[in-house]
């Protein structure tokens, strides 16, 4: 009989073998963590231009089918319009029935979509905080921009809703101004 290990048949890793692998998936984390935070961040905001862009098209969708101005605004709280065009906390579409430019309580909401990615901003201009669109599916005198930037003040994007009620996105380098 024999007695003692055979060194020979013992199997796994060394201690210097473990910290090395973790010393080299440490180094690659950090490597591929700035790429991935910046591929969420444009994930983010691709997400919500989507969002904002179906919300228009159901807007104008819905002025066109009911005869009726329908309209898309900034709202906190889902059940009535923001003032001052800050679009951070989500959006509304409603049909303004009474024609007032504004939502009443006896105007159904139609579509609402709150708190959409608390790591953008997004701002319309000023003249022009929200969008009603007409019967025949135009959306008033004067452009709507919405700018989407992100939490450091980068402008990543725009939509552009024209007065025949088209919308496009617009790149940032096509903007005038910044994420003010």
């Amino acid at each position: 009989m024999r007695i003692g290990f055979a060194y020979r048949s013992i199997r796994g890793f060394s201690l210097i073998e473990l910290f090395m692998s973790l010393a080299v998936a440490g180094v690659l984390v950090g490597i591929a963590l700035p790429g991935f935070q910046q591929l969420q961040e444009r994930q983010r905001f691709v997400a919500t231009q989507h969002g904002l862009m179906s919300g228009f098209h159901q807007a104008r969708t819905l002025a066109v089918t009911r005869g009726l101005p329908a309209a898309i605004c900034p709202s906190a709280d889902g059940l009535s319009c923001r003032s001052g065009g800050v679009w951070d906390q989500g959006w509304l579409v409603f049909v303004d029935a009474n024609r007032n430019g504004r939502r009443d309580a006896n105007e159904s909401v139609e579509r609402t979509h709150l708190d959409p990615t608390p790591t953008l901003r997004i701002r319309s201009s000023a003249q022009r905080p929200m969008a009603v669109f007409r019967p025949n599916g135009g959306s008033g005198a004067s452009n709507l921009s919405l700018r989407l930037c992100s939490e450091d003040g980068r402008l990543l994007g725009a939509l552009v809703l024209n007065n025949t009620g088209r919308l496009r996105q617009a790149r940032p380098e096509t903007i005038n101004g910044g994420c003010t």
